[in-house]
């Protein structure tokens, strides 16, 4: 059984949801992925693991009747895994119209960055590693790292979470 379903919508203006961020925490940093890329957020549980995938494939979840891949986030990103958090979220997004769930430590909160408030970032954060940055936004005194999922997964990797 899924818990804590949720999903982020409103009746607000599409310039203001383009402009709001779910953010999560993986490991000691906070990141943000585009409101309107999620789909959901679920506790992660009862994960069916695949033997010889990807080492960033946790396995696969039934979410209400659907079956889809959880990839570990931490592992996907090179960020050491530290020790495993027992409340980890799985944020459910959609990416070149496939669903899949990125495992994370916490998620946070919806917070809005207004232009102004977002850093494009040093050159060396647009490095090939780092494809899926699309800036840094900043709230209070506080930084988040913004994620831009649709270059999450290459071509190959996302047709190989969906084979059967």
């Amino acid at each position: 059984m899924v818990s804590d379903h949720r999903t982020y919508t409103g009746q607000n203006s599409n310039q203001e949801i383009e402009q709001k961020y779910l953010t999560f925490i993986l490991g000691e940093e906070e990141y943000g992925v585009p409101v309107l890329q999620v789909k959901e957020v679920v506790k992660v549980e009862n994960l069916i693991p695949i033997p010889h995938s990807r080492r960033y494939f946790r396995g696969l979840m039934d979410i209400r009747g659907r079956v889809l891949p959880v990839i570990d986030l931490k592992q996907k990103l090179g960020i050491d895994p530290g020790e495993s958090q027992a409340q980890q979220r799985a944020i459910i997004i959609e990416v070149q119209n496939k669903r899949i769930g990125l495992a994370v430590d916490q998620v946070s909160h919806v917070v809005r960055f207004p232009p102004e408030n977002i850093d494009p970032g040093p050159p060396s954060l647009k490095s090939a590693t780092s494809k899926f940055v699309t800036g840094v936004g900043k709230n209070r005194d506080e930084f988040v790292v913004l994620m831009n999922l649709e270059n999450l997964f290459a071509d190959d990797e996302l047709a190989g979470l969906f084979q059967r």
